[in-house]
């Protein structure tokens, strides 16, 4: 993490070039394995003529839509260009001097901190406890701190906070003026979503902020949309460092109607509930090979066996048309761990069987 442009999963065009192959099968990012509901073809479709406008910089009917999904006010929300952007945003209008970041997590929070100034203070979560964040470690922190960046569930360990947990952290949070940013971005794949999410809590909280994606979920990362959830002036004062258009009409017109697919929604959680639990069982039965327990739509894993690494078995699997993420530049992870999405189970079970191959018989 020395350097600040940091490489992420997904990188298919990269894939294609360097190997020489198509028809790959992408375990590296973590997208909804049902693809894209069926209605966002014709969206499009139909819509294509709004191109020649400019978008509503203040996305004014996809907050009205979001209002009544969330139930908050939509003085409440910033939509973004991705969360990613939004990452930045928050880094740029709060100016933190010091950052607290739990490891291994997503990479940007990091990036975003030190671009505008920031000092990093880097939690690091322990692997025998498969990855847990202690609250009271991040509690003992606060006095000296000025914002939180946590991954709820993180990305890559699949660690998840309870209720209860947030609730407490939220608490001290208050009590210190620190502010807590929760990135939910994979909150829709968990099948509690909506006793966990703390968006009507961020809403409601002057220092307590909330990131959703709808591209991960949705199956739309090409169009690139998330948003923020908090407090009015909060939510104002982050907005005033977006630049205009920052989120193009396709966008917000897809955003709008995937949200509205309650059996879309239904459907996927069910099938990710059922299917991550058969491709983690699997995967346990892999010699030299830990998984650790999945609360989402992936599954980190790690490397017993002494003649491999992350980045060998990457790109032994990729000549083999299979991509996983090699974990090997997450901070607090090293070269025995990667992270794989969960797809359809004919693609999870191909993958098994490339592992145990791969792992177990080749020389």
């Amino acid at each position: 993490m020395d350097k600040l442009k940091t490489l992420h999963g997904g990188n298919i065009t990269e894939a294609i070039k360097k190997y020489n192959t198509e028809n790959i099968i992408d375990f590296s990012a973590n997208i909804n394995p049902l693809g894209l509901p069926k209605s966002v073809k014709n969206i499009i479709t139909n819509n294509i003529h709004s191109i020649i406008h400019y978008p509503d910089s203040e996305c004014t009917d996809l907050k009205d839509t979001l209002k009544e999904y969330l139930k908050i006010g939509a003085e409440n929300l910033l939509i973004g260009n991705g969360s990613a952007e939004l990452i930045f945003l928050i880094a740029q209008a709060l100016k933190p001097k010091k950052v607290l970041i739990p490891i291994p997590t997503f990479s940007e929070y990091e990036r975003a901190a030190k671009l505008t100034g920031g000092k990093c203070v880097f939690l690091k979560a322990n692997e025998t406890e498969n990855f847990e964040v202690k609250i009271e470690r991040i509690i003992k922190f606060l006095p000296r701190i000025d914002l939180i960046f946590l991954c709820n569930p993180n990305n890559p360990t699949g660690f998840i906070f309870s209720r209860e947990k947030l609730l407490t952290l939220v608490k001290n949070c208050q009590k210190y003026k620190v502010t807590l940013v929760i990135d939910e971005a994979f909150i829709e794949f968990v099948k509690n979503a909506d006793s966990l999410t703390m968006v009507k809590i961020a809403a409601d909280s002057p220092n307590i902020l909330v990131l959703r994606s709808l591209t991960k979920f949705f199956a739309i990362p090409g169009l690139r949309i998330g948003y923020l959830v908090g407090n009015k002036k909060i939510v104002e004062n982050i907005s005033k460092f977006q630049p205009a258009w920052s989120v193009n009409s396709i966008a917000q017109l897809v955003g709008k109607e995937v949200i509205k697919d309650t059996s879309y929604i239904k459907q996927t959680r069910e099938y990710i509930l059922k299917e991550k639990e058969i491709f983690f069982k699997k995967l346990k039965m892999i010699n030299g090979l830990k998984p650790y327990p999945p609360s989402a739509n992936f599954i980190l894993c790690k490397l017993i066996e002494n003649r491999f690494n992350s980045k060998t078995l990457s790109d032994l699997l990729a000549r083999k048309r299979i991509l996983i993420r090699d974990c090997s530049n997450f901070r607090g992870l090293n070269n025995k761990f990667f992270r794989v999405a969960v797809r359809k189970r004919d693609d999870n079970f191909l993958l098994i069987n490339a592992l145990n191959k791969t792992l177990n018989y080749e020389l």
